[in-house]
This record gives structure tokens, sequence and C-alpha cells, in this order.
């Protein structure tokens, strides 16, 4: 007998991802939530299930961990067909690099490794089955070089540059991959990336969506198969304009900014 699809989301306890669930919920689809805190992912099953009558199980690991993602891995393939995988889980870090030291790598195994693990392991069940969809949550900040968030904006270079190429490799066998880029999102980014400057964190409010709006037009995005989507108009005008900028140049106008709003 065919296993039952499920749609499976990490960092699914708040923001982006759980507005997510709820979307997907809508829409009749069964979840595997994935986060670090049980007890809000317990919170938020019970409530899906007693609201849309869908299956919702709960995963609570921290996906910085290694073998984390193998472990998630494991627990659903016994159980379901992960049709739809939305990478989402994700951290930044800010500050001089060299302040920063080795603290950025669970940072940099969450956003890359983890990511990477679980678009191996369930993008090869997709292939195998022959359908499937993978939506990678990167940041426009992947699109140039940002200093003091320098470890954070690359490895979201590196999730836009993986998932174009693995959608290439997965499209001929019926696999869908898709990189959604918001930029500034209302959520609490800015106190887990320990920034302190006022002046930053109203300019991170003022210019930033919603997560119900970021999470509406991924999911539009990934269900129509698109392949990558810049989320808000002046974050895709930033964006086009920087293509025509010296790297060098515009990394010297990132850092210049940043400093301006962080000193």
């Amino acid at each position: 007998m065919d296993k039952i699809e499920y749609a499976l989301i990490t960092g699914a306890s708040a923001g982006v991802g759980k507005e997510m669930a709820y979307m997907l919920a809508k829409k009749q689809k069964n979840l595997v939530l994935v986060a670090r805190s049980e007890r809000v992912l317990e919170a938020m099953q019970k409530e899906l299930q007693d609201s849309y009558g869908i299956s919702v199980l709960v995963f609570a690991i921290d996906l910085s961990r290694e073998g984390a993602a193998q472990s998630l891995f494991t627990f659903c393939q016994e159980k379901m067909f992960v049709s739809l995988l939305i990478n989402n889980a994700g951290v930044g870090a800010f500050g001089e690099s060299v302040a920063l030291g080795t603290s950025v790598l669970p940072m940099l195994y969450l956003n890359i490794l983890s990511l990477t693990e679980l678009c191996a392991f369930f993008g090869k069940e997709m292939k195998e089955r022959g359908r499937g969809s993978i939506l990678n949550i990167g940041s426009i900040a992947g699109n140039q070089p940002t200093s003091f968030f320098a470890s954070y904006a690359a490895s979201k270079s590196y999730v836009l540059n993986y998932s174009l190429a693995l959608r290439h490799e997965l499209r001929p066998f019926g696999v869908n991959v898709t990189c959604a880029q918001p930029g500034y999102i209302r959520t609490g980014f800015d106190d887990t990336c320990n920034i302190k400057s006022e002046k930053y964190k109203r300019f991170s409010y003022k210019n930033g969506m919603s997560a119900k709006n970021v999470a509406k037009k991924a999911l539009a995005a990934v269900f129509r198969k698109r392949s990558f989507v810049r989320i808000g108009f002046t974050n895709k005008i930033v964006a086009f304009v920087s293509t025509f900028i010296p790297r060098n140049l515009l990394a010297f106008l990132m850092s210049k900014s940043i400093r301006s709003m962080t000193k």
C-alpha cells in the first residue's frame, strides 16, 4: 500500500514556518512540524488537527546538530512519503567576523549542512517516485556580500545557488525545487542575531514584511513550480540594480550602509 503524503516544515513553531503550516492545513495537507520546542509543536498539532481534520505529526529536534537531519528522515521514512519539503529553519549572526569566530558554526550547520542533507534524503525518494517539491527559504542577503552579516549572507548565497543547481538535476524526474528570497521580515530575527542598534531595528521593522505575506508568496511560488522568487517589490529592484555594480564596490556600499545603521 502506498504511503500517505505529508508536507514537512522545518522551523515550524513560529514566523514564516508557522504561517505556512496553517495555510497548508487549510488546503487539507497532512503535516510534519519540525522545530526545537516540543511544547509549542504539540499545541499546534492539537489546534491544526481539531480545526482542519488533518494528520499532524511533530518532531522536536535541533537541526544545527550533527545527525539531526538523518534522525528526522528516518522518522519520516517509516511512516510516510514527504511530497513537499520546506526547509524554513534558519538563523543569523551579526557582528565582526573575527569577533564572532567559530560561534557561527552551528548557524552554518543549520543553514547549509542540514538543508543539504534533507534535500538529499527526501529528494532521492521524490526522484524515485517521480514527483515532489522542495522549497528552500533563502534571503535577499544571499545576493551580495554583506559585512557584519558575512557568514549569514554567504550561507544564503549557498541556498540560492544550491537550489538552482538541484532544480535542474531533479526536474527531469518530475521533482520541483524552488528558492524563496525574502528581505526583512517582522519576526524576532534581529533579536536572535543579537542586534542592539535601535536605529537598525526601526529600519528593519519599517521595511519588513509580515511573516504571513512571505509565507503566502513563497508557497505560491513552489505551487507554480518557479525556480526562485524574490519577495517584495523593493527587494526585486535592489537585487536587479546590484547586478550592474562591481562586486567589490557592492561590498563596500553594503558595509557602509550597515555601519551607518548599527554604530
